[in-house]
């Protein structure tokens, strides 16, 4: 049976601090490490680095939560995570989003997912115009499946469906703001400003962007998570 080691105090103040922010890139996590440790931070060991974090991950599977290291694909950098393992996709996102806000948030996913050019972070997307007009779009294409058409645009259910309808566009606009605050988008910084997956969904989506995704993009994101 396995034995369950004692986290060092340091690794207990790495992890508070990783817990806190989410996400971090590895840059500013070695960086932490190496003030945490008393160590220089050019001279602060990879392998060293990666073991100090492996053993927390460790731990962390004993809760069912994982420290996960993704490479994201805008900017190519790596970044360490928390995650829930057993959650559903939904229940990530249950503690700070609304029921509302979850299926605008679904509806943005699927319309990004929808072909290998959208989920190229870095050539695709999908700006937030045509965003918002496919939760308008997909609602009427869920609601006409429903009633017996040929619907089914979207795997939303009839609730989710509903909750998106119910909200206003200046409320989606400001939830998909705040979905880009935390991560879980991305806004590109130039004119067009296109909506991408953001790094937070990288590391806790995993699975769902896996399955989701055309088969051209599911094979490139493997190698990246």
């Amino acid at each position: 049976m396995a034995t369950q080691t004692e986290l060092t105090q340091a690794q207990h103040v790495f992890l508070q601090a990783m817990m806190s922010r989410c996400v971090m890139s590895e840059t500013d996590a070695r960086a932490m490490y190496a003030e945490i440790v008393g160590a220089d931070v050019a001279r602060a060991d990879a392998r060293g680095f990666d073991r100090f974090w492996g053993e927390i991950a460790s731990q962390l599977g004993y809760l069912d939560l994982d420290l996960r290291r993704v490479k994201y694909q805008d900017d190519d950098e790596l970044y360490l995570g928390i995650v829930n393992k057993v959650a559903s996709d939904s229940a990530k996102l249950a503690t700070t989003m609304t029921p509302e806000q979850i299926a605008l948030f679904r509806v943005v996913l699927d319309e990004i997912l929808r072909e290998d050019a959208t989920c190229d972070a870095k050539n695709g997307g999908v700006d937030v115009i045509s965003a918002l007009n496919a939760t308008q779009i997909w609602t009427g294409a869920t609601q006409g499946a429903t009633q017996g058409g040929e619907g089914g645009a979207t795997q939303l259910t009839q609730a989710q469906t509903e909750s998106v309808a119910k909200m206003s566009k200046t409320e989606k606009e400001a939830t998909l703001k705040r979905l880009c605050e935390e991560g879980w988008l991305r806004r590109g910084d130039d004119e067009a400003g296109k909506l991408t997956i953001g790094v937070r969904s990288f590391l806790e989506l995993k699975d769902f962007l896996l399955e989701s995704a055309p088969e051209a993009t599911q094979e490139r994101w493997k190698l990246l998570m």
